[in-house]
């Protein structure tokens, strides 16, 4: 018993690092594509990102929220089906390249300023937000996995409803983190 149980937390913990890195590479390579864009590229994304920031003031609650779950809610359903582990990992891929992309954009476009508005507009809802996905995701890995072995060994209905259950508390608790992230955008949306 002690034997399964160490294996699980070397299994959960490369899991973990693994999806960990996945998210930096992504994030890394989101700000890499900012500054290789061409000058006139950069130049009209700038603009577009201005407009954006200018505008966002006017965005509710829910819009926000929604914004961040359907791509919790694309995971999390990737962690049920089989291939589902390739739309978790494409969404999750463009979370962490958005985040990069915006930072990197929001640097070019507004120079140290952007430093400033990266640190107090755009971090502190992906100080919830990351974790969040990086959660869900890892989740989402594991739970499938659990459950492709599960199927070779005919698991007891129990064990099988009790792992199903363990992974919509985990869901439970990104969405918790995903309406705090949004309640924070939006506060600072209205400061």
């Amino acid at each position: 018993m002690k034997k399964k149980k160490r294996r699980i937390d070397k299994q959960v913990q490369k899991i973990i690092g693994i999806v960990c890195l996945s998210f930096l590479l992504g994030t890394a390579g989101g700000a890499l594509a900012a500054n290789l864009l061409p000058a006139g590229q950069q130049g009209a994304l700038s603009l577009f990102l201005q407009s954006a920031v200018e505008e966002t003031g006017q965005a509710s609650f829910l819009s926000i929220f929604w914004k961040y779950l359907k791509y919790d809610l694309i995971i999390w359903l990737g962690g049920w089906m089989q291939l589902g582990l390739f739309f978790a990992g494409a969404a999750f891929l463009f979370r962490s390249v958005a985040v990069g992309f915006t930072s990197a954009m929001m640097m070019a476009t507004y120079g140290a300023k952007g430093v400033f508005l990266s640190a107090t507009t755009f971090l502190p809802q992906n100080l919830l937000l990351i974790p969040a996905y990086i959660l869900i995701m890892s989740a989402s890995i594991y739970y499938l996995f659990s459950w492709r072995e599960e199927g070779a060994k005919r698991a007891l209905k129990r064990e099988r409803r009790r792992k199903q259950a363990e992974y919509c508390i985990l869901f439970g608790i990104s969405i918790i983190l995903l309406a705090a992230a949004a309640g924070v955008e939006r506060a600072i949306l209205l400061a």
